[in-house]
């Protein structure tokens, strides 16, 4: 869990030094008064960068070179601080306990977040990519033995493809070869961590909705499933060459969401999709928490704008009063009546300043 935020320099969050409690916290205020920037620098502590932006700079304020976000972390037995500096170069520092983490992996396997936003629909909707992401960063905190995996995976895959775009790789059997004993092992994890997923999905969906009592999922290894990837990648040799990058393994792997066999995206309302959205949010917490690697740091972005009162309280009812979660609203109404008769710990933001609530 958090124990204490310090943030420097993140969008109008000039300096705001807090300290976290167990359980629940709400930040309320008007739009832009720097609600979702909290959010926004815990993420950028825990994983290396924003979920608003893919660029450093948006996150820097105004006429300032870098930012700064300093956390003190209790996991388990231990409590640790981590920094990270993000600068307008691109540059960024990061440490733990003082000394320089290697690869920002280190940061999001020290404090594990989950972030709730309906924003980011485009997981249920959008391409594959996000749902790719969804299922690896969910093993990246169950299966340690998956990020050396999927890594050596990509470099294959680097280098094949840079060989196929220049034209050199007349014979390539090698490499075909340690994309094919990499990618099974890689999308076996896909397929334990998906039934998982689609396990725990089939009773969390319906607390949220009734309406979302029959969402399914299926998974999509990213080759034609009835044949091996070896032999999958020697049909596909040619084509290859032809095009100049790999077109079978498990980077074109997917998840479908389904409901009585039609896809979720087509037959469910813009707002029941959001649900489902958050229902994945909750499972991949719930499995990350089986992990036995500490609880995730929940992060909720303005529920009570995206959702009627209802079902902000199922949402809060699975979040429930034994994980830490820091919620944003507009209202402090409406998180309170979202919550319940739970505690909530209250902050009000406004113009970048937070200022705890009795």
């Amino acid at each position: 869990m958090l124990e204490h935020v310090s943030i420097d320099r993140v969008r109008n969050l000039s300096s705001v030094s807090i300290d976290l409690h167990p359980g629940a916290t709400a930040l309320f205020g008007a739009n832009g008064s720097g609600k979702t920037s909290f959010l926004e620098a815990i993420h950028v502590l825990g994983v290396g960068r924003s979920f608003r932006t893919h660029q450093a700079k948006p996150v820097i304020q105004h006429g300032q070179d870098e930012c700064r976000v300093v956390c003190r972390v209790r996991q388990q037995a231990r409590s640790f601080t981590m920094g990270i500096e993000k600068h307008r170069d691109s540059s960024v520092r990061a440490r733990i306990d003082g000394a320089n983490v290697a690869s920002l992996s280190e940061l999001a396997r020290a404090m594990p977040l989950v972030l709730l936003d309906t924003d980011s629909l485009g997981l249920v909707t959008g391409p594959p990519e996000g749902r790719r992401r969804l299922l690896d960063g969910t093993l990246f905190h169950v299966e340690h033995s998956f990020l050396p995996l999927w890594r050596r995976y990509a470099q294959a895959m680097r280098q094949r493809n840079g060989g196929l775009r220049r034209g050199i790789l007349e014979g390539d059997a090698a490499w075909r070869q340690e994309l094919a004993e990499t990618g099974e092992r890689l999308t076996k994890s896909r397929v334990r961590i998906a039934d998982a997923l689609s396990a725990q999905l089939a009773g969390m969906a319906p607390k949220l909705s009734a309406e979302l009592a029959n969402v399914s999922v299926v998974f999509r290894p990213g080759w034609d499933k009835q044949l091996g990837l070896v032999e999958a990648l020697e049909r596909n040799a040619q084509s290859d060459a032809a095009q100049g990058f790999t077109q079978v393994g498990p980077h074109r792997g997917d998840l479908r969401f389904m409901v009585d066999g039609v896809m979720a995206a087509d037959v469910l309302s813009r707002g029941q999709l959001k649900l489902l959205l958050i229902a994945l949010k909750l499972v991949q917490g719930r499995l990350i928490e089986a992990g036995g690697n500490g609880q995730p740091v929940y992060l909720v972005d303005d529920l009570p704008a995206e959702l009627d009162r209802a079902h902000c309280a199922n949402v809060c009812a699975q979040l429930g009063v034994d994980r830490q979660v820091i919620l944003t609203a507009v209202d402090r109404g409406s998180l309170e009546a979202a919550w319940g008769n739970g505690p909530l710990r209250l902050f009000h933001v406004e113009q970048g300043q937070i200022a705890l609530q009795s």
